[in-house]
């Protein structure tokens, strides 16, 4: 206690500073109270009467009584500050620091500034100049505010803001500053610089006005020649790029050029973007000069975009866009392309044509949702007939002969998920694909895997119109392996409720396909699904299917769910 008495003195005279520290000193010293050390026991009830004193300012105590950013003015206390004021007092702030916090250091007052800027950026805008020298940290807090102020609908002199974030890149401490902590203040400007000028160029109903584009352009290549790489796997590429400093920088690039085509759309008939744009990005082709996986995704992630902006630049450089030859940028680029809800049939001719659909059938992507969406591109391309079954050459005859089950996983709720709104030209497909996949599955039935496809197969029940022969052997085959697999009560409940609508058109179908419902699961419907399995065996007994009804009310007796007796009951009479 005598080591660390000195850090528990006061070292501030600002109120504000001196009721934040309190507060987060309490909380410290709180964790030491058992060691009956009086020192920290008088410490603690020191700084106790100290926050008690001022519970009421909430802006200043963290909230849920966790540790958080130090707030020394309340944004109405920084609000009645001149511009110049609030330039001094954050240049002249020290922040006494927290043991074991220092990351959260001006943390507090950057986002206090923040807010004060969004509630009045045109207060902001009208005199930027004061703010030239302050840190790093509370220049990207003032760009944040001006984000959130145009998100929410508010205007501001965008001239001045362009000028000033230009301006701020001559500053000789903006690029010299250094820092103690893990966080890279720099990148953060550059960040909210780009976040700020997508926002402004993004939607044509509240955009800065054109004749600031220059401005906005020459911003965006300083900021895509300093902004750091951040992504070096894999792993989580569509969160991972578009909230990382680099690719936002690249997405702002492509809202700027995209905004700039809208703008000009007279003038330009084949490209679209502005030349300095499209030089910038034509040299990042060559990965030794973009080295960055941010880049790679974002040229998948905006294809049908950048086609717009120029369809012969995107055709004559798809092998660039996606590298065969280069692994991981392939997979960021393609990953990026897959992304998109949307399957564009002249990119899925062109790709298909050049291989990347058939390597991507065998690629094993570090995202799930990537290879989902690779599944519905192939699945879309069968139901508007550039695929076929037969043919060994087509992508959705490899998707159903690979080895790999998650792919086959993929195409049973591909079409499960278009239940409740299944046109015709998909409802056509359905008994074809279902036929094949259960040919492929059933040799394989030994697999867990496999196993595990086999169970949500027979959910596509609820896909048909009638229950014939066919389905019926296919059904019995998968209600083996209904509950070996994780998930089998949403399959279970999805049988049930398909077998319910199935009944009064093919009632001794459904009856054979309950008789084969695993025991060990009657409980479960007894408690989820009552009512329809009791409609649905009470049609049994109308429809005349006594020795059928009679055996399921059976086999739920036997294994101790007794809901059915009262239906067998009524059937007797």
């Amino acid at each position: 206690m005598d080591r660390i008495n000195p850090i528990l003195t006061p070292t501030e005279n600002d109120e504000g500073h001196a009721k934040a520290v309190a507060y987060s000193r309490r909380k410290w010293l709180s964790t030491l109270l058992k060691t009956g050390n009086e020192k920290i026991i008088d410490a603690y009830e020191k700084y106790d009467r100290l926050c008690t004193e001022n519970t009421e300012n909430s802006e200043i105590m963290p909230k849920s009584g966790a540790i958080g950013p130090i707030r020394p003015l309340t944004v109405n206390e920084l609000s009645k500050m001149s511009n110049t004021q609030i330039a001094a007092y954050l240049n002249a702030y020290k922040e006494t620091k927290v043991i074991g916090l220092p990351d959260l250091e001006g943390q507090g007052l950057a986002d206090t500034l923040a807010k004060c800027v969004e509630a009045s950026p045109q207060r902001f805008s009208d005199n930027l100049l004061p703010f030239q020298d302050v840190s790093n940290l509370y220049l990207s807090s003032l760009l944040q505010g001006f984000y959130s102020a145009w998100r929410d609908g508010k205007e501001f002199d965008w001239a001045a803001l362009l000028q000033f974030i230009y301006q701020t890149f001559s500053s000789e401490q903006f690029w010299t500053e250094q820092y103690e902590t893990g966080f890279n203040y720099r990148n953060w400007f550059f960040s909210c610089a780009a976040d700020l000028i997508s926002e402004g160029t993004k939607s044509d109903k509240h955009a800065f006005d054109t004749q600031f584009l220059p401005h906005a352009e020459k911003i965006l290549l300083i900021l895509v020649e300093h902004a750091q790489q951040s992504v070096s796997t894999l792993n989580n590429l569509p969160s991972d790029v578009l909230n990382s400093d680099r690719g936002k920088v690249f997405s702002a690039m492509i809202n700027y050029a995209l905004r700039f085509a809208r703008t000009n759309e007279d003038k330009h008939e084949e490209s679209r973007w502005p030349q300095s744009i499209k030089a910038d990005f034509t040299k990042r082709l060559d990965r030794n000069v973009e080295p960055s996986l941010e880049f790679s995704y974002t040229l998948g992630f905006y294809l049908p975009y950048l086609s717009y902006l120029d369809k012969e630049w995107v055709v004559g450089n798809i092998d660039r866009i996606f590298p065969l030859h280069d692994e991981d940028h392939w997979q960021a680029a393609f990953s990026g392309y897959l992304i998109h809800s949307r399957v564009h049939e002249e990119f899925y001719s062109l790709l298909k044509a050049q291989g990347h659909y058939q390597k991507a059938l065998n690629t094993h992507f570090a995202d799930a949702e990537v290879l989902d969406k690779l599944v519905k591109h192939i699945c879309t391309g069968w139901i508007e007939d550039c695929e076929s079954l037969n043919d060994k050459s087509s992508l959705i005859y490899q998707l159903i002969h690979n080895d790999n089950p998650n792919l086959l996983s993929g195409l049973v709720y591909f079409f499960f998920r278009r239940k409740d709104s299944l046109s015709e030209k998909v409802k056509a497909k359905v008994m074809p694909a279902w036929r094949v996949l259960f040919e492929v599955l059933s040799q394989r039935t030994e697999e867990k895997e496999c196993q595990a496809v086999l169970s949500p197969l027979s959910m596509w029940l609820g896909l048909i119109d009638e229950i014939d022969d066919e389905v019926l052997a296919w059904i019995k085959v998968s209600m083996n392996y209904l509950d070996k697999v994780p998930g089998y009560a949403f399959t279970l409940s999805r049988v049930i409720e398909a077998l319910q609508r199935h009944v009064l058109t093919t009632p001794e179908k459904v009856g054979k396909i309950y008789l084969e419902i695993p025991t060990r699961e009657m409980w479960l419907l007894g408690h989820t699904q009552k009512n329809e399995v009791e409609e649905t065996v009470r049609i049994l007994y109308k429809k005349g299917y006594k020795n059928i009804a009679n055996e399921i009310c059976n086999r739920f007796g036997k294994a101790g769910v007794d809901f059915l007796r009262s239906v067998y009951e009524e059937s007797k009479r």
